[in-house]
């Protein structure tokens, strides 16, 4: 239980840092490059920023960076868990944010005409019910699925009582993953780029959950030769699905784009992450940062561009909208995640989560 009390202001720090990573991707070239996107819908068209673009078009890497300090921090919280609580810590994690921004993307997507109220109504409760195919309110959600994928390997390890062998699962899911890239282009497999089923099969991202787990592995275990033998496969694996998403990405946009610098940023941002776990980063703050970073993810695209848009066309230098709007989110998730998010847990305290109030 003690170590339920440890803190990583690193992993904070960093996974906030992938979220404002991700929303400058999406506002500085994702709205005006991809016009077919939800984010250049919203946002009524702006011009090409390719100066601009070159030094954010491989923010997406954020997401990859996500996927690694959750394999981390969902196998440091589970261990010494039940099932049940580990249930009700991940609803009570994912669930708030989503019931709050949900609606509000779908209010945005309702005033800019893109959608109309009996659809805006549909998505907002698939979204809320976390339905693992798309239509969502807005495309950022496909990262949720992918998530409870793993939670759900997590959660029937625990219900088996096997938690000391998720070592060997993490391993597992790991291989399979790396497998598949460096098969990838051998066989021709590019029409499995952005299969869902293998989404949610943990195939296409396995690695970096993986990842994760061995980082957790060798914080709190011990630092073995076929620990960091099996990391550097995954992190091996990590770089050709992202040098992947790269051919992706360019057909999508149909220009040509780096592979060097996503590869580099996810490199990097995983180095300071495994020598952060050793810092005394225990600011409370660096905590309420980290948790603000959900909601961020969440809001920060659609609403971000019906912003991004009108600023822009009435001539407001393009940087500097990007700054507002950003600024403008950033403080939208920290109401969020200081004073919303926290009601409705406790309403799921006194409702759903009964039960535990009357064992206390």
């Amino acid at each position: 239980m003690a170590q339920k009390k440890i803190t990583f202001g690193g992993v904070d720090i960093l996974r906030f840092l992938a979220a404002v990573m991700v929303m400058v991707y999406h506002y500085g070239f994702w709205v005006w490059a991809y016009p077919d996107g939800m984010s250049a819908r919203v946002s009524g068209g702006v011009p090409p920023q390719p100066e601009m673009g070159a030094w954010v078009e491989f923010g997406w890497v954020g997401v990859q960076i996500f996927f690694v300090i959750s394999g981390f921090v969902i196998a440091f919280s589970a261990e010494n868990s039940t099932p049940l609580r580990f249930f009700e810590a991940r609803v009570k994690r994912l669930a708030p944010a989503v019931w709050i921004c949900a609606p509000i993307t779908a209010a945005v997507l309702l005033l800019v005409g893109l959608t109309w109220p009996t659809d805006a109504v549909i998505k907002v409760v698939r979204t809320s019910l976390f339905v693992p195919y798309a239509p969502w309110v807005d495309s950022v959600y496909w990262t949720l699925g992918i998530e409870i994928a793993f939670y759900a390997v997590v959660w029937t390890v625990l219900r088996l009582g096997r938690f000391h062998q998720m070592e060997a699962v993490a391993i597992g899911i790991g291989l399979v993953s790396s497998l598949f890239w460096c098969l990838y282009y051998p066989l021709g497999w590019s029409g499995f780029a952005e299969t869902r089923l293998l989404d949610l099969l943990r195939v296409h991202h396995g690695v970096f959950f993986a990842t994760g787990v061995m980082l957790w592995l060798m914080r709190f275990k011990a630092v073995t030769t076929a620990r960091l033998a099996f990391c550097a496969l995954f992190l091996g694996g990590a770089v050709l699905q992202m040098v992947s998403s790269v051919d992706v990405h360019m057909l999508k946009v149909g220009q040509q784009l780096l592979f060097a610098p996503p590869i580099l940023v996810f490199l990097v941002a995983i180095a300071l992450m495994a020598s952060s776990l050793r810092l005394d980063l225990n600011w409370s703050g660096w905590r309420r940062i980290g948790l603000m970073t959900y909601p961020l993810y969440l809001i920060h695209d659609v609403v971000g561009a019906a912003m991004l848009g009108p600023m822009v066309r009435a001539g407001v230098p393009y940087l500097l909208s990007m700054a507002i709007v950003g600024a403008t989110m950033i403080a939208a998730s920290w109401l969020v995640a200081t004073e919303a998010e926290p009601r409705i847990r406790l309403l799921l305290d006194h409702t759903v989560f009964r039960y535990r109030l009357k064992v206390a």
